[in-house]
């Protein structure tokens, strides 16, 4: 794991302290990223899968070896290892959850494939990750600090040729909204950027933007706990500077907002290694 300072401390203390919070409001399956409602999905358990389905269909048939840049506790390196022999290598920089990814990982019987965990930051990372044919990394570059060097890292750890996946929330509209500052704080959220931002950042690592995709639909905003939140939202803003939760909290409120306002998008962004 890279040594860090500041921004990198922040989200390692911010999932140290709330990743368990973030299962408990997950369900059984294990997943901290949001749902998405797409063509056939007719459960939150798939809803919550969705993500890592897509992640699945960008594999190449001949695709073995798979970096998850920021993996939580190890749901979609499970979930592509089930259906795909692949080894897959899970990173984040929360030392909390790689211990709850190794834990799940060892009491899961139906693997074709490998799973591995490691403490490490996305923006350094051990010289050692190399040569995979694919790194994907679900709402987590918006952390990255900065983006630049994720994009080198991914570049690096990818075969000449190999693909990298982001999907995450991107800058659509207005730039100043308030709340697009509120949901950076609150989820130590500072890249984020818009697509032209990323296209151009990733093709100074050698990454060349192939597809993109507006998955924003397939979100269901305004759920009764996001109303509740809502509702209590000037009680966590006074609360904020005291509890990591209630600054996630105003974050997320905000995020709802940003989409609705049309000031972010979600999106699935393919690059791939230039040779």
């Amino acid at each position: 794991m890279a040594n860090g300072d500041g921004p990198s401390l922040a989200v390692r203390d911010y999932y140290d302290a709330n990743t368990w919070k973030f299962l408990l409001a997950g369900s059984r399956q294990r997943a901290i990223h949001r749902e998405l409602w797409g063509p056939g999905v007719g459960s939150r358990g798939e809803a919550l899968h969705h993500t890592h389905a897509l992640v699945l269909d960008e594999l190449g048939a001949d695709h073995r070896r798979v970096l998850d840049l920021g993996c939580g506790v190890g749901t979609a390196a499970l979930y592509l290892a089930q259906r795909r022999p692949v080894e897959v290598v899970g990173v984040s920089i929360s030392p909390t959850q790689v211990r709850l990814a190794g834990r799940f990982a060892a009491g899961d019987g139906a693997l074709q494939g490998d799973v591995r965990f490691v403490v490490a930051d996305f923006t350094a990372l051990p010289a050692e990750l190399d040569g995979f044919d694919l790194a994907f990394a679900i709402e987590s570059f918006v952390h990255a600090d900065p983006a630049s060097a994720f994009f080198a890292e991914a570049a690096r750890a990818l075969r000449p040729g190999g693909a990298l996946v982001i999907v995450d929330d991107v800058r659509a509209g207005d730039r100043d909204d308030p709340a697009l500052d509120d949901f950076r704080a609150g989820w130590h959220a500072p890249s984020v950027l818009s697509v032209a931002e990323a296209e151009a950042l990733a093709a100074d690592a050698g990454l060349e933007l192939v597809a993109s995709h507006d998955l924003s639909s397939f979100q269901r905003l305004g759920r009764p706990r996001d109303r509740f939140i809502h509702t209590v939202l000037p009680l966590l803003r006074r609360a904020r500077s005291r509890s990591m939760w209630a600054q996630s909290l105003v974050g997320g409120d905000a995020l709802q907002h940003c989409h609705r306002a049309g000031v972010l998008e979600y999106r699935l962004l393919r690059f791939e290694r230039t040779a």
